[in-house]
């Protein structure tokens, strides 16, 4: 009986040390792929901006725009869905860019190097938070 207990015991305690071992091995695996998609999103994170001062520097070449604020740069990639919004969306194509200046935006298509349309806009600052009532005494 005792041998009976003992050799239970054994086997699972062998059987537990290799569940362990595999969720181990599972962890790891998983920190590997968490670090190697870290890795790519950091290093596109310098290449966006890259290719955002190249967009910038194509569609100069066409118009002035103030660099004094940075642009946004956007690669238009559902354009269908923009132009349920807005009509400005019509000329555009996936994978055009729309360049936004503190003062208009622009509609970029790289593969023909053209402007396809500039509307003005009007970033709107933060609105000052309330401030509360004097108290009255």
């Amino acid at each position: 009986m005792r041998k009976l207990l003992s050799l239970t015991f054994v086997v699972a305690l062998i059987a537990l040390v290799i569940t362990l071992e595999t969720r181990r091995q599972e962890a790891q695996k998983q920190l590997e792929q968490l670090t190697i998609r870290l890795e790519q999103l950091q290093g596109n994170s310098s290449q966006n901006r890259e290719a955002a001062k190249n967009i910038i520097q194509r569609v100069q070449k066409h118009m002035t725009i103030s660099t004094e604020v940075e642009p946004t740069v956007a690669t238009i990639v559902n354009v269908e869905e923009l132009r349920k919004k807005n009509p400005f969306y019509n000329k555009a194509e996936n994978g055009d860019h729309l360049v936004v200046t503190t003062d208009r935006a622009i509609l970029y298509d790289p593969d023909k190097d053209v402007i396809l349309d500039v509307v003005p806009v009007q970033l709107q600052p933060a609105a000052p938070a309330a401030q509360p009532a004097p108290a009255q005494q």
